[in-house]
């Protein structure tokens, strides 16, 4: 219980000293670069369910003010709400499977066409990314040609979610989008976050609504409708990818 504590003790100085993000623009007309490395593994192996209160906030945040006795109840909890989403994971990938669907295919068939469409020489980079889907270490390529950049497009979690609130549950996805140049990766060239279906927008993100032709009033009518499921986190996939490539323009 102390390490508990101290943890939520240390997440709470780090809060309170994180600096506000501030993104970091592209601008293709007078950067120089004409040849981009796209990291392979944008997203998750399969997509996730994802359930969130009105607020952005998760489960935890209703133990606020009742000390330890409330957070052992907020842990259990948690815990209990972790089982019945591991279930409804395996739901709404059967069902996704049944379509045979495959969300890193689409997202690099839409991302790496607009590239293109931008002039842009795209490549595919292999370098690993970390087990917790952070983003990746770039090495300096001394060899790299000039105007060459690498692009990190991390696709930290796509799904369903449910918002607090409502019974609906809709596709979102999370992205955060780096871009280095290939000789010099000490050189953030292009640093934003790109999310489709957001519950909070983010003031200095790419926010992209989502679509509401895609609600499901449960996990259980997403599983009675695979095409229509599959289509709707299709879309998000590649109005996420649009959204990712405009960065670039």
């Amino acid at each position: 219980m102390k390490k508990i504590l101290v943890s939520v003790m240390v997440m709470g100085l780090v809060s309170a000293c994180a600096s506000p993000y501030r993104p970091t623009p592209f601008d293709h007309a007078t950067s120089g670069i004409s040849s981009v490395q796209v990291v392979e593994d944008v997203l998750p192996p399969q997509p996730a369910v994802r359930k969130l209160a009105t607020n952005g906030q998760n489960i935890a945040s209703s133990t606020s003010g009742l000390g330890l006795a409330g957070l052992v109840v907020g842990l259990a909890a948690a815990g209990i709400e972790a089982g019945i989403a591991d279930g409804q994971n395996k739901k709404i990938n059967a069902t996704l499977a049944k379509e045979k669907f495959d969300g890193e295919a689409i997202f690099d068939e839409t991302f790496e066409g607009d590239l293109k469409a931008q002039n842009f020489e795209v490549s595919t980079s292999k370098l690993a990314r970390p087990e917790n889907r952070g983003m990746v270490v770039v090495p300096a390529q001394g060899d790299a040609a000039a105007g060459s950049a690498v692009l990190d497009v991390n696709g930290y979690a796509y799904g369903y979610q449910q918002v607090g609130g409502t019974k609906m549950w809709r596709p979102y996805v999370v992205i955060s989008v780096k871009m280095y140049d290939a000789k010099d990766p000490t050189k953030v060239l292009l640093d934003n976050h790109v999310e489709y279906n957001a519950v909070v927008p983010g003031e200095l993100t790419v926010n992209v609504p989502g679509d509401e032709a895609y609600g499901f009033d449960s996990v259980e009518a997403i599983e009675a409708n695979p095409q229509k499921a599959a289509e709707g986190l299709r879309t998000a996939l590649q109005a996420a990818a649009h959204a990712t490539a405009q960065l670039l323009r």
